[in-house]
């Protein structure tokens, strides 16, 4: 399953979209063929910033003006529809298989499947339905043993907290069940933030009216306790509406990511006209299904603004067939965006002063993205998603790849 090689890459270019087309931009159009290399979409945009309380992101000019990916190594391949990759501090990486209900343990030698009570488990309860099935995972920081994993089961989406010993993982204690799925707008990501709790990326299944239900958990963010104790899933100070949710009015976010100035990011599926990145404010409505990007919202109304009620995206791809954002990694650089009907990795600079600058495509070639990471030394890597029913799978997919990157003034 594991074999490794660096490939040289020449440099992206810009990406931004093109024609427009119908329908769903969930997670892909199955009769889409992938394209080597992605044509020149004009319409990306990205948000100078907003005049009302919520987004602050004042100009468009980056930090770093440029980044080149001079180099792709393949750490791991053969991976059946992975979905994430989350890395522990040893170096070692976990690997969620979306169908299977499985998780690898992958590191620079070999591919490891986790056994145990939580591996059994997982296989046996997780619904593969559509886009459901194993989904997210993490750790809790300071102690890599205890493992949160969000899973699609009959009774609805749930992440369950489990102990890793070795390769064998505990039998799985819910945290959070009950929040609503469907065959597709799941959610799915699931991260630590800087505060030490858990933020719980939800779809609104399907059901656009759920993400504006302040009493259902679909089409949220949620932020819950996490600390590898009874108290995991309960509600912690400082959340807007004294329960679970931290933010509200998406329909189906698949990232989650904070810059290095503590600023929180999270990438979300648009219908059809926009895939958005928001940058997430506590308390904030970002609109869904009443506004897809701008569209919908009043005369006027740029990237990055607060109106009527509705935070607006600092950057958004027009139409959905342009990216179809899934997993993100923020780095010093700015936020990079794993694309899937895209079939690119996007770079959105950002610097704390200078805001938010255009999209751009730092990767393309290698197929569908499901998810950018970074490791515990702030290398960059990208998984590959072309396994899943929707992409067409060169030798060697799915894989787990190491990137080389070059940064410009």
């Amino acid at each position: 399953m594991s074999e490794r090689g660096t490939r040289r890459l020449p440099a992206a270019s810009v990406v931004v979209m093109l024609l427009a087309v119908a329908g769903c931009s969930a997670d892909a159009d199955p009769a889409e063929e992938p394209s080597a290399t992605p044509p020149d979409l004009p319409g990306i945009t990205a948000g100078p910033g907003g005049d009302e309380p919520g987004v602050d992101a004042p100009s468009v000019d980056p930090r770093i003006g440029s980044v080149t990916v001079t180099g792709v190594e393949d750490v791991a391949t053969a991976l059946a529809a992975p979905w994430e990759a989350h890395f522990l501090p040893d170096g070692s990486a976990l690997v969620t298989e979306r169908d299977a209900g499985r998780i690898q343990r992958v590191d620079r030698t070999a591919v490891t499947e986790l056994t145990g009570p939580g591996a059994d488990a997982l296989a046996a309860v997780v619904d593969a339905s559509g886009e459901a099935g194993l989904l997210g995972i993490t750790t809790l920081p300071g102690d890599a043993s205890v493992v949160y994993a969000y899973v699609t089961r009959a009774d609805g989406n749930a992440v369950v907290r489990m102990e890793l010993d070795g390769d064998e993982l505990s039998a799985p204690t819910d945290v959070i069940s009950g929040i609503p799925k469907a065959a597709n707008h799941d959610g799915g990501r699931i991260a630590f933030g800087p505060d030490g709790h858990l933020y719980i990326a939800t779809g609104d299944a399907a059901q656009p009216r759920l993400a504006q239900e302040r009493d259902s958990l679909a089409g949220k963010i949620l932020r819950v306790v996490a600390d590898g104790t009874p108290a995991d899933g309960s509600v912690p100070e400082g959340n807007p509406f004294e329960d679970l949710v931290w933010s509200m009015g998406h329909r189906n976010v698949q990232g989650l990511a904070w810059l290095p100035d503590g600023t929180m990011v999270a990438s979300e599926f648009g219908q059809s006209d926009a895939d958005e990145l928001n940058v997430i404010v506590p308390g904030a409505n970002y609109g869904w299904p009443e506004v897809e990007g701008l569209i919908g919202a009043p005369d006027g109304t740029e990237l990055a603004q607060t109106v009527d009620g509705f935070t607006y995206p600092v950057a958004q791809w027009q139409p959905t067939s342009a990216a179809s954002p899934s997993g993100i990694a923020a780095t010093e650089a700015g936020v990079f965006v794993a694309a899937l009907r895209g079939q690119a990795l996007f770079w959105v600079p950002y610097s704390t002063g200078a805001g938010f600058g255009e999209p751009q495509t730092v990767l393309d070639g290698v197929g569908r993205i499901r998810a950018a990471v970074t490791d515990h030394g702030g290398e960059l890597y990208v998984l590959t998603n072309n396994t899943d029913g929707r992409g067409s799978p060169a030798p060697g997919d799915d894989r787990l790849m190491r990137l080389d990157l070059e940064t410009g003034p």
